[in-house]
């Protein structure tokens, strides 16, 4: 599954969590749970290790990593009555579940059914998938409508940070280099 995908997984987590727990902070949380095992692993496997393991799905895609952090969950819960790692491991588990890692028995269970495996992957295979990912329609889409659903949910705190940058013109200066980040990408992204 692709990153913007896994994070609007985790977003839908995010907010439902928020619902319950009354507090919107838990939103973020949940979708960096969501993309965490990716911004770990990959950069990690398929770029510093990728001599040794040269794979992307390793210690955050476990469920060893998971577990310590529900249970630093359960110990913050129990002092401090706060649920915010609880949303963190519930995109963490969202991202494995839709990684399909009982598949990967090896990796999911590290390091219970012994050491992770090289799985050959070229050296530049990280890069070339970054760049795959990004030319995925559906990455973009999902990216809007996170965009759309953060704003909409934070449209106060936004308005508020928006009138404190000054007059009109350095709004419209912000706008315009937002437009222009984004058609830049879209160019670069062209074949």
């Amino acid at each position: 599954m692709y990153l913007f995908a896994h994070a609007m997984v985790g977003l839908l987590i995010g907010v439902v969590l928020a619902a319950i727990a009354g507090d919107r902070r838990v939103l973020a949380l949940a979708v960096l749970g969501a993309v965490l095992p990716d911004l770990i692993d990959k950069p990690l496997g398929h770029i510093l290790l990728a001599g040794t393991l040269g794979y992307g799905r390793i210690y955050f895609h476990g469920l060893t990593i998971l577990f310590l952090i529900v249970i630093a969950g359960l110990v913050l819960y129990s002092y401090r009555r706060r649920i915010e790692l609880f949303a963190l491991a519930a995109g963490m588990a969202s991202h494995q579940f839709f990684d399909g890692m009982w598949r990967h028995p090896v990796e999911w269970f590290w390091p219970f059914l012994g050491p992770l495996q090289n799985h050959g992957y070229p050296e530049d295979y990280f890069w070339e998938s970054v760049l795959r990912e990004l030319a995925q329609p559906s990455e973009w889409l999902f990216f809007f409508l996170i965009t759309g659903l953060f704003v909409y949910l934070y449209r106060r705190e936004l308005a508020s940070a928006l009138r404190g940058l000054g007059g009109s013109s350095m709004r419209l200066a912000l706008a315009a280099a937002l437009g222009l980040a984004v058609l830049a990408a879209g160019w670069l992204l062209l074949p």
